[in-house]
């Protein structure tokens, strides 16, 4: 294959439908320089199969394993040190994109390093998709008040990279804040590009929403373990981790004007809901580590 600019790292695991909407939307793009690396986080369904096929089929697929750590952010990793490119633009698997994608984020690049893209989120039926659609995904708010770009929409060069290094592969969730903050610390100034947009399913079912909470709760008690000096993560004796959300701040963060009042009443209880699972999230991290600490489920 020849020299490419930019390479395109879609991690993924046991998702060989989300995999091929991701792939099939970045094959269709209207340039021809660059590729895509498809990181598999060790998957044990039919997605590695998958991804060896459209590796095997289009010269510009190219699929990596990383079985030994299970991380999206260690998948994300295998997948920067196999790309060829200077431009690094991560699309998570079940994601899609418009046929411009590669060359408005080769662009968002040129005179900068560091760039999250706007992202749409895409709603089926149901109470839970209406309510993420409601909520939305601000990645401007993201980069402006907090210093980070979600994985999914994070663009970055190969000097950036060699820079600072890629993702701490410890973490289950908020790698990616952790990387915008050791960026950021770094000197290299995160700019938000909403004319690159990518389209990402809402989630429709409340156990994907609690499943994902509780994850951010774990993460952000591996951030308190190995980034403490760095983050102010609020401790876990504190009410505030299992008092209702505010009803005054829940309002103002939709966009629903025009939802029923009884749609508003579900979206807060989903709302109070995940919150909890993030804590519940916390709480068993910090539960897995102590016990670790103290030698539990050793062998003699």
């Amino acid at each position: 294959m020849t020299a490419v600019t930019t390479s395109v790292v879609v991690p993924v695991y046991n998702d060989p439908d989300g995999l091929s909407t991701t792939v099939e939307s970045l094959l269709a793009q209207d340039t021809d320089d660059y590729e895509i690396v498809v990181a598999d986080n060790g998957s044990t369904d039919e997605t590695s199969d998958i991804a060896a096929a459209f590796a095997d089929s289009e010269p510009r697929v190219r699929h990596v394993v990383e079985g030994d750590v299970q991380s999206s952010y260690a998948a994300r990793n295998a997948g920067i040190e196999a790309a060829a490119g200077d431009v690094i633009a991560f699309v998570d698997a079940d994601m899609w994109v418009e046929r411009d994608y590669v060359r408005g984020v080769t662009r968002a690049v040129a005179d900068r390093e560091y760039v999250g893209c706007r992202v749409e989120l895409v709603a089926g039926d149901g109470t839970v998709a209406r309510y993420r659609r409601a909520s939305g995904f601000p990645i401007e708010q993201y980069v402006e008040e907090h210093g980070f770009a979600p994985t999914c929409c994070l663009v970055v060069t190969r000097h950036l990279l060699d820079e600072i290094g890629g993702f701490d592969a410890r973490l289950v969730s908020n790698g990616d804040l952790e990387f915008g903050r050791r960026a950021r610390r770094a000197g290299f100034a995160l700019t938000y590009e909403p004319d690159v947009t990518l389209y990402h399913p809402a989630r429709s079912t409340l156990r994907s929403v609690l499943s994902q909470n509780y994850r951010i709760g774990r993460g952000r008690e591996q951030l308190r373990r190995y980034h403490g000096e760095r983050f102010d993560v609020r401790p876990l004796a504190d009410p505030r981790n299992v008092l209702p959300v505010h009803p005054g701040r829940f309002a103002d963060s939709l966009d629903a004007p025009a939802a029923r009042r009884r749609d508003l009443l579900v979206w807060y209880v989903i709302a109070c809901v995940q919150k909890w699972a993030r804590t519940a999230g916390t709480l068993a991290q910090r539960r897995a580590e102590t016990a670790h600490a103290d030698g539990y489920g050793e062998s003699d």
